[in-house]
């Protein structure tokens, strides 16, 4: 998979280091991805509220951190709702726990391999679907949603908007 050691925990990430982007930045913003930041989550999303691998969330999640104006992390560089761009790695068979976009619209692009999503509303409804490279997955603003990697993982990039 991806050299872990380059990896942050998601934990120390997110209450310690808190910077996505480690380089100088002028009015013409280009990043070079060895200053991005890499974080590794153990799993992605996790939900304690079930007991079973698929909603609760397993196996590791190797996120690169593009660009971030998601709340204690911005960035400062865009005028509108964007929020996040992530470039995700999944293990194969690794999940996103169960969990839901209050406040945001979230796209997946799959790169490579496959993520069975499955899609919730507030009134109980559930879709599920496998998704594969070149294919795209929208959780919308009040949707919920959860995803297994397939036998050979899944590469994404995760784009939210507010």
């Amino acid at each position: 998979m991806d050299d872990v050691a380059r990896y942050v925990p998601g934990d120390r990430f997110h209450a310690t280091v808190r910077k996505v982007y480690s380089g100088a930045l002028g009015w013409a913003v280009n990043k070079r991805g060895e200053n991005m930041a890499r974080v590794l989550y153990e799993p992605a999303h996790e939900n304690a509220a079930f007991d079973d691998a698929e909603r609760r969330g397993r196996g590791r999640d190797f996120a690169t951190w593009v660009f971030s104006e998601e709340r204690g992390l911005e960035e400062g560089l865009f005028s509108t709702g964007f929020e996040l761009m992530i470039d995700a790695r999944l293990e194969p068979n690794a999940s996103i726990g169960r969990h839901e976009h209050p406040r945001t619209d979230e796209i997946y692009y799959v790169l490579e391999g496959s993520i069975r999503m499955t899609t919730f509303d507030a009134g109980g409804r559930e879709h599920t679907e496998d998704v594969r490279a070149g294919d795209a997955h929208l959780v919308r603003k009040g949707q919920g949603h959860h995803g297994t990697a397939g036998p050979e993982g899944v590469r994404f990039i995760a784009v939210a908007t507010r």
